[in-house]
């Protein structure tokens, strides 16, 4: 691949990535910025080439940590105990003094224009540039935190976590899998403290002592370069090379992976799950492929917590009775049909779950073109879009060209939820349309009711959604309806063994059969979700499934794991617990993959993409 495909690729990710903040921000306010920050980084690295993997650390820890807001930059005082003294940071943590150079010379010329968070954004992409990976264009406009507390470390992940751990923490994040495995290939530059993995050569566990996924003559070496003191202490200033080339930012750290060389116990659990080890085999021998991936993941990881592309208000100068005309839609609909309501919440839901937030499942099936709402994900179960369409009429009328169908679902969605008696919530609004819709992509990205719950895991973070919230989302199971096709296999056919699935209560599997006879013609057949109180946003699904009366397998999975039985448990115990969760997740789901500013459209007729 030639530079200038290259260039042409990287050049295509920073165009994807979130509105709010904008590349070139500086450049009418403050042109020597980026500048600045480059010529002081490059300098530091010539005198200390560990330098760089220390910047990119620090921005990494900014990021998990409240936000790219470069909180992990503030001074510890007195009366408080900041982020850069909290034990994951402490004396690991270096480059402070890079960045406040950059920012005296950026001061002196640019008095109170650029923020701290920016520059710490600016410094990790040229470190990755001086140890030879790919640079880009940072999109900046950050502004800077006033709150830097070091008991909030907690949200950096450990060196010992296992996959599963990390995967959760990325997660929270709004980090994919995927992208937790790409990030980590950052430990391929700069250095650890001995502490940071001596568990694994002298104290892994009651039945052994070395870790046995750690290649021997590897954890030889280290035990030479970490040795334990005659009272098996190990000083705490000792350092070891994170790979072989330790200021050079290519793929070998994935090579060592494979080689059972990884450093920390979270770097070898890459290759515990078939996902992460085919990533990681992929990344070892296309260092090109790696090197973009972790460009568009910095990129992404740099926005964490910046969700000032959605206003709650958005319309409010622009169209300020938008909300009101999609709720009395939603009004009208949920009294000519209660059912809408859940049709909406799962519209809604189906449409984040696909390409981001972007009303691409009210797209029409053209000739060309089988559309998502026509996958057999979607075909025939979803409903509402006629509220959408007229609600939408309504809009163009009086405001023409302003509110875009994605908002106008989203609205609808948090109305149905509230008719249904759950917690209204704030909207944040300026979600553009997009225009592109697949059959294909609805299958490949919704989750289907047969999922088991490490799957329906995989499923949500894969969106950046934790465990915790998949288990408070699927609580949206309370009101609406089933198709009997979606479950039917738990009643008649579940295994060579036996026919019944035998985690569903005997009782209500024969409710089930007289609803949904074997052998029926009749593909529309659906019944309730929750029996009880179909149209009410309650705890009914949670008491139902620790009743074993979940309706689909997906839903009674919850039970087989400890944590997600422990949230179901909860949930069924606390109604307003769980409707202030689910409130909090709804508005989190909202936020997938949006496409806000000046990219996508504003459709006129939300079936169909603009001419």
């Amino acid at each position: 691949m030639g530079p200038a495909i290259i260039l042409v690729l990287v050049l295509y990710l920073i165009s994807q990535t979130e509105a709010q903040l904008q590349v070139g921000f500086y450049k009418n306010s403050c042109p020597a910025a980026e500048s600045i920050v480059c010529d002081e980084v490059f300098k530091a690295f010539k005198i200390d080439n560990g330098i760089a993997p220390g910047l990119v650390r620090m921005h990494f820890h900014d990021c998990f940590v409240r936000g790219a807001d470069g909180s992990v930059l503030i001074d510890s005082t007195p009366n408080n105990v900041a982020e850069k003294d909290g034990p994951p940071n402490g004396i690991t943590l270096r480059g402070f003094e890079v960045i406040e150079r950059a920012k005296a010379r950026i001061e002196a010329q640019c008095r109170g224009v650029v923020s701290c968070a920016d520059i710490l954004a600016f410094a990790a992409r040229d470190s990755v540039v001086a140890t030879e990976g790919f640079g880009w264009d940072v999109p900046a406009g950050r502004r800077d935190g006033r709150v830097s507390r070091a008991i909030e470390t907690f949200d950096l992940p450990p060196p010992f976590f296992n996959l599963d751990q990390l995967t959760q923490s990325f997660a929270k994040k709004g980090l994919t899998q995927e992208e937790m495995v790409t990030l980590s290939g950052a430990h391929t530059i700069g250095r650890s403290h001995c502490t940071s993995f001596s568990n694994r050569l002298y104290n892994f566990s009651a039945a052994t002592s070395q870790d046995p996924s750690l290649d021997p003559f590897y954890a030889a070496q280290l035990k030479q370069q970490c040795p334990r003191d005659p009272q098996g202490s190990i000083d705490p200033n000792l350092v070891v090379p994170m790979n072989g080339s330790p200021a050079l930012l290519e793929s070998s750290y994935y090579r060592d992976v494979l080689a059972h060389r990884g450093l920390f116990t979270s770097d070898q659990s890459l290759i515990t799950s078939p996902a992460t080890f085919e990533q990681v085999k992929f990344y070892a021998f296309k260092g090109v492929a790696w090197q973009l991936d972790f460009v568009r993941a910095m990129i992404k990881m740099s926005q964490i917590e910046l969700e000032a592309q959605l206003q709650v208000g958005f319309y409010s100068s622009s169209c300020r009775i938008a909300e009101f005309i999609v709720k009395d839609e939603v009004r009208k609909g949920f009294f000519s049909d209660r059912g809408v309501a859940a049709g909406l919440v799962r519209l809604h839901f189906h449409d984040c779950f696909v390409r981001g937030c972007d009303a691409s499942v009210l797209i029409d099936t053209t000739p060309s073109n089988t559309a998502e709402k026509d996958s057999p994900a979607n075909n025939p179960s979803l409903r509402g879009f006629e509220v959408i369409d007229k609600a939408k009429a309504r809009l163009e009328a009086a405001c023409k060209g302003v509110v875009s169908c994605a908002d106008t679902v989203a609205f609808a969605a948090r109305d149905s939820v509230e008719i249904t008696g759950g917690l209204g919530y704030d909207v944040p609004a300026g979600r553009r349309d997009g225009r592109v819709s697949l059959s294909s992509e609805a299958s490949a990205n919704l989750p289907p009711p047969f999922f088991n719950v490490n799957q329906l895991t995989q499923s949500f973070a894969n969106k950046g959604l934790t465990q915790e919230e998949m288990v408070t989302l699927s609580g949206a199971h309370t009101i609406g309806r089933s198709h009997c096709t979606s479950f039917s296999n738990r009643l008649y056919s579940y295994n060579t063994t036996s026919s019944q699935d035998p985690s569903l209560d005997k009782v209500y599997a024969g409710q089930l059969k007289q609803q949904c006879p074997q052998g029926s013609t009749k593909a529309n057949l659906v019944v309730p979700m929750n029996p009880a109180t179909p149209s009410i946003t309650d705890v009914g699904y949670y008491v139902d499934v620790l009743a074993n009366r979940g309706l689909l397998t997906s839903d009674q999975t919850l039970l087989t794991n400890s944590a997600t039985a422990n949230q179901v448990s909860q949930n069924a115990g606390n109604p307003l617990l769980w409707r202030s969760k689910f409130a909090a997740a709804m508005v989190k789901m909202g936020q997938i993959g949006v496409t806000t500013g000046t990219a996508g459209e504003i459709r006129a007729n939300c079936r169909v993409i603009n001419g």
